[in-house]
């Protein structure tokens, strides 16, 4: 829902519109070039109304990538108990979906990414508060012992293979979106250890990868997102293997 117009101007825009404008300009102009100045023009709102909302251009920026993460957290929150490593593969989904949901600002983000080195360092402190997420999911409260290190080992090795599936695509994102890819790559870093993390915590022969499927549009938001994976993970969902 949009908020109230400010005096003289247009029904204020929403995020994504924001952030499009604001990573147009980036990838005109340049980064350092362009001030809150110019996204405020290009967006349609005050100086003072775009501070208020993102405060820094870092912000804009990553903006919908907090998002993700924030509904990340809140899926996480309430996951069934039964199998955690399914719900840290269907959460690391759910970020591959934010970015190829929108690759209008994903793919010139990536390239900005690696061109600019505080976005880099930007990147890497997002990349580190998943994994922290993940390993707190997986590790169910332990912090010592076996299961503490098979969450940390499992979690850098989801965020490790989503990494190297998303970046394959977001260097030729004309492609069709990999999910498939995706898919067996979670499997098969989710192998072995992954049975630490399950119910019963026994490392017993690897049973078959387990492949959660949640059908949703493309152009989904990560609300839309978090219901139809909450809905494919339920004893009575549509988990198919």
């Amino acid at each position: 829902m949009s908020e109230a117009a400010e005096p003289g101007r247009g029904a204020r825009p929403e995020r994504h519109d924001v952030v499009a404008a604001a990573v147009r300009l980036f990838e005109q102009a340049g980064y350092e070039q362009t001030t809150m100045g110019d996204i405020a023009e290009a967006a349609g709102l005050s100086r003072r109304s775009l501070f208020r909302r993102f405060g820094t251009k870092e912000d804009i920026l990553f903006a919908e990538l907090e998002e993700v993460f924030a509904a990340v957290r809140r899926y996480l929150a309430a996951a069934p108990e039964g199998d955690p490593v399914a719900a840290v593969t269907a959460a690391a989904r759910m970020v591959f979906q934010g970015y190829a949901s929108t690759p209008e600002i994903t793919v010139p983000r990536f390239r900005l990414v690696r061109a600019v080195p505080r976005l880099r360092d930007r990147e890497v402190a997002m990349t580190a508060r998943y994994q922290a997420a993940f390993s707190r999911h997986l590790a169910r409260g332990e912090s010592d012992g076996d299961r503490a290190l098979a969450a940390e080992a499992v979690a850098a090795a989801v965020i490790a293979a989503h990494n190297h599936v998303l970046r394959s695509w977001l260097r030729a994102p004309e492609r069709p979106v990999p999910w498939d890819r995706l898919d067996a790559a979670m499997a098969l870093v989710t192998e072995g250890l992954g049975a630490r993390l399950r119910d019963g915590g026994t490392p017993a022969a690897p049973e078959p990868a387990r492949v959660l499927v949640a059908v949703y549009p493309s152009g989904a938001g990560a609300s839309e997102v978090l219901d139809r994976v909450r809905e494919a993970l339920a004893p009575d969902g549509c988990d198919r293997g």
